[in-house]
């Protein structure tokens, strides 16, 4: 019956009840309340900033391998519980709204990509949560835009710290060395779709970027979310 009377599609962020679920995944009143990342962004990673400069300072500091990165909405308020909740409660079910949500950015910078590749994880981190929560993200925007994913040439080799216990020094150390490629004919030429649950620093994306474009050309992050502030 709900493939034929599909009425109780409901808001990605309020949960209420949506009619035009093929148009967009969330209702009206949340595409003006919820935190969506808008207003003066970084041309590199798209953090919130102010003033007349294009580049925020933590990119002006810190070299970004990646050619972009993007994000829909800053990591506060329900966009951060949705990714909480798909990590920590196993909320599998919310990865195809999300991924819509992250393509209606992509759409918007009109990326030219070729495959897309999820963040891995550690096996440690794999056997624990049972799923890689940006495969699933990935595997979701794979079939809107008709691009395969690639799961196997981008691997972590390293049990790092969690970066969300270290500070800002630390988390752009944690994770130096931790990713490898093991096939690089497989992405050797090709543009690059990195994506992440959630982007803070940029550390993760930074570091899987420095060994994908040994032999990639180009690399763009997305993420269903960002940390706002400046780095």
């Amino acid at each position: 019956m709900q493939l034929f009377f599909p009425s109780n599609f409901k808001c990605l962020f309020c949960n209420t009840d949506i009619a035009d679920h093929e148009h967009q995944v969330y209702c009206n009143d949340c595409a003006l309340a919820a935190p969506f990342n808008n207003g003066k962004r970084c041309k590199i990673c798209d953090c919130t900033m102010e003033g007349d400069s294009e580049i925020c300072d933590g990119c002006k500091d810190y070299r970004k391998y990646f050619d972009r990165a993007v994000a829909p909405m800053r990591y506060e308020g329900v966009a951060k519980s949705l990714i909480l909740k798909l990590k920590n409660d196993n909320a599998t079910y919310l990865a195809p709204d999300m991924a819509r949500v992250m393509s209606e950015r992509l759409r918007q910078e009109n990326f030219s990509f070729d495959v897309i590749i999820p963040v891995p994880l550690s096996q440690k981190s794999l056997s624990k949560r049972k799923f890689n929560q940006s495969k699933l993200l990935a595997d979701e925007l794979a079939k809107i835009f008709a691009k395969p994913v690639d799961n196997h040439s981008l691997i972590k080799i390293l049990e790092t710290k969690h970066q969300k216990d270290l500070n800002l020094a630390q988390r752009k150390t944690n994770l130096k060395n931790a990713f490898k490629v093991v096939d690089k004919k497989a992405i050797l030429g090709k543009n690059i779709l990195l994506v992440d649950d959630v982007v803070t620093t940029g550390a993760t994306a930074n570091e899987c970027s420095i060994v994908l474009k040994k032999y990639a050309n180009k690399v763009y992050v997305v993420s269903f979310a960002r940390n706002p502030l400046i780095f």
